[in-house]
């Protein structure tokens, strides 16, 4: 781990943590530890190597747009236009195809809440939190049988979330697709190349067993 730190020095140490899917804490002290000089957060804007244009994908597998001062999530954006309002807080937009980068507004549907939401795209009730069983209608006395699995915090760690949504639509709409502008620089950095099937392929697969082996942990 060490290595690949220093390999990676020229970045900031937040980017190399997330890189890495160890802490920002961890990655400054190796860099202090081995006199190297660094740069704590993120740049801004189009310095950020995570942007492209304005455009990019967070670690939640969600588009993100750039306005100043803030950014905005693509797909909220997109409803908003096609509603001709803005949406209320409460307001959940989901994608139809569950590929997250995917915002054609035929891919997006509209819930009122998130309990409504929940309650019409959560299958298996094992996945839930607590408060995702209350939230869908588990009854509370079957609470014990299912143990609360908070993995998505773990896969955003390590990019996983992020680059499962990249590669599914890579695979499933085509590397050529608008929803992939400014992204494939995730792939390249994770040593997969975009141009071959095979290779896109090989790392779908090798995600899909981390995640089943995070349902064993």
């Amino acid at each position: 781990m060490t290595d690949r730190i220093l390999s990676l020095a020229h970045l900031r140490s937040t980017h190399i943590a997330a890189e890495l899917g160890c802490s920002d804490r961890y990655a400054r002290r190796v860099l202090l530890n081995h006199g190297v000089q660094h740069r704590r957060g993120p740049p801004d804007g189009e310095a950020n190597a995570s942007w492209r244009g304005g455009r990019m994908v967070d670690s939640d597998g969600y588009v993100c747009l750039r306005t100043k001062p803030t950014r905005v999530l693509e797909h909220r954006v997109v409803m908003e236009q096609e509603l001709g309002r803005p949406l209320s807080t409460a307001e959940v937009v989901d994608h139809i195809d569950g590929i997250t980068i995917h915002n054609a507004p035929r891919n997006l549907r509209l819930f009122e809440s998130n309990a409504a939401h929940l309650s019409a795209t959560l299958k298996k009730a094992p996945m839930l939190s607590r408060s995702g069983a209350v939230n869908t209608g588990i009854r509370s006395d079957l609470g014990r049988e299912y143990q609360p699995v908070d993995i998505h915090r773990l896969r955003k760690a390590r990019g996983d979330v992020r680059l499962r949504a990249i590669l599914r639509a890579a695979l499933e709409l085509g590397t050529e697709h608008p929803c992939l502008s400014g992204t494939m620089h995730w792939l390249t950095q994770s040593g997969i190349d975009p141009e071959s099937r095979r290779s896109l392929e090989r790392a779908w697969d090798n995600l899909t067993s981390r995640y089943a082996e995070d349902l064993t942990r």
